[in-house]
């Protein structure tokens, strides 16, 4: 026998004996979920779960660990080992597609909670990985562009996340990355492979963040103005959730309401037509409305997602605030939109009845008196709000109760 061959049969050798451990690994662990044990697991796995790692079993540890972040269990497991997690983050930008697919799926998994959110903004390796992921996201080249979207909108969903996102998203001003992710996701041929509709929900996450809602409405970027169409994006219930949510957050600010609501970017009809049906009204109803929800056709549809709907509602009574925003959203008829919707609602989602019913009251109602013009600026006393909490609770049991007696 050569030296060739024998070294041939001593790495083949190797490998069998490689993938033999890893396969007696994956088989204890696979039925072994109440014997985790961190340490062994890391001993195990760590060792193929970086770049260099030969792909065949880096491909059995990714999918076993991408197999384990399905459960509460093992994503808690990961959770305790930050090299585990760094491993994982590495092989993101593994040669093979697939592993690096796999790697991003498994991190989409690991991110369904807060703490896990915050373990992977602090990995020691990875400092501000989150600049890195929104910038490969809007690479147009980039094949795992809407993993990445959805990975980041795990990420951001806690407030906590989201602001610790929003603070390194706007450090990095020569980028201006919050318009270059409202022009990645309203250009539909931005990246061939990838739709990036749920970069509307990171946008929506990171709006909670006040910074972040002053940077979409400045007014001579015109953001805003770009993002009002895809209310109405029928293509994606995604892209619209993310939109919607993003306008709603933008409704709390009282200091933009007036721009909001005026000719520049005029949200209004965009934010009723969505709730508009094929109701006919009379004239001198029709001729109040915005000219956009006037003469609708006879097969006019609501919005088709009830959450969505809820959003809606409350972006409009968000606009409410001020004196100046109920005299305007008034004028504009907008009641009988909402009276409408109301009565449609009832049969479709009657969760959604306490927040159209606080709209209707201050459509419907009287001016509050001069000293408490400004609804945001009322401070209502702690006893005075539990007991509305509690009234709105059994309002909303009764109102179940009522949709299950009709179902019946």
């Amino acid at each position: 026998m050569t030296e060739a061959t024998q070294l041939t049969e001593m790495y083949t050798q190797c490998v069998i004996d490689t993938m033999f451990k890893l396969a007696n690994a994956l088989q204890f662990y696979r039925y072994n979920m109440a014997d985790y044990d961190i340490d062994h697991l890391e001993k195990e796995f760590g060792q193929f779960l970086h770049i260099g790692a030969r792909g065949d079993v880096k491909n059995l540890a990714i999918d076993y660990i991408l197999g384990i972040t399905d459960s509460t269990e093992g994503k808690q497991l990961l959770g305790r080992k930050e090299t585990l997690l760094e491993g994982i983050v590495s092989l993101t930008e593994d040669d093979s597609p697939d592993i690096s697919a796999k790697a991003y799926k498994a991190l989409i998994n690991f991110a369904t909670d807060e703490e896990n959110c915050q373990k992977l903004l602090n990995l020691s390796k990875y400092q501000n990985i989150c600049i890195k992921w929104l910038k490969m996201a809007l690479d147009r080249s980039n094949e795992n562009a809407d993993l990445l979207c959805k990975l980041l909108n795990n990420v951001t969903r806690p407030e906590k996340c989201a602001d610790q996102v929003a603070k390194c998203v706007l450090d990095s001003k020569a980028d201006l990355l919050i318009s270059k992710m409202v022009m990645a996701f309203c250009n539909p041929t931005y990246n061939e492979t990838s739709n990036l509709h749920y970069l509307t929900g990171v946008l929506a996450n990171l709006s909670q963040i006040r910074d972040v809602r002053v940077q979409l409405m400045d007014k001579k970027q015109c953001i805003i103005q770009r993002i009002l169409p895809f209310v109405e994006f029928k293509q994606s219930e995604t892209c619209r959730t993310g939109v919607v949510a993003t306008l709603k957050n933008c409704c709390f600010d009282i200091d933009f309401h007036d721009w909001l609501l005026g000719e520049e970017v005029d949200i209004l009809p965009r934010l009723l037509l969505p709730l508009a049906g094929p109701e006919e009204f009379d004239e001198d109803d029709m001729e109040k409305l915005p000219v956009d929800l006037q003469y609708l056709p006879p097969d006019k549809s609501r919005e088709s997602m009830s959450n969505i709907r809820k959003m809606l509602v409350e972006a409009i009574f968000q606009l409410c605030a001020t004196k100046a925003g109920r005299s305007y959203i008034k004028s504009k008829n907008t009641y009988i939109i909402i009276r409408e919707y109301h009565k449609w609602e009832r049969s479709n989602d009657p969760r959604n009845e306490p927040a159209i019913m606080n709209l209707i009251d201050i459509l419907i109602g009287d001016e509050p008196v001069p000293s408490m013009e400004n609804l945001k600026a009322v401070e209502i006393p702690h006893n005075l709000m539990e007991k509305f909490k509690k009234e709105d609770e059994e309002d909303m049991k009764e109102i179940l109760d009522e949709g299950k007696k009709e179902e019946t």
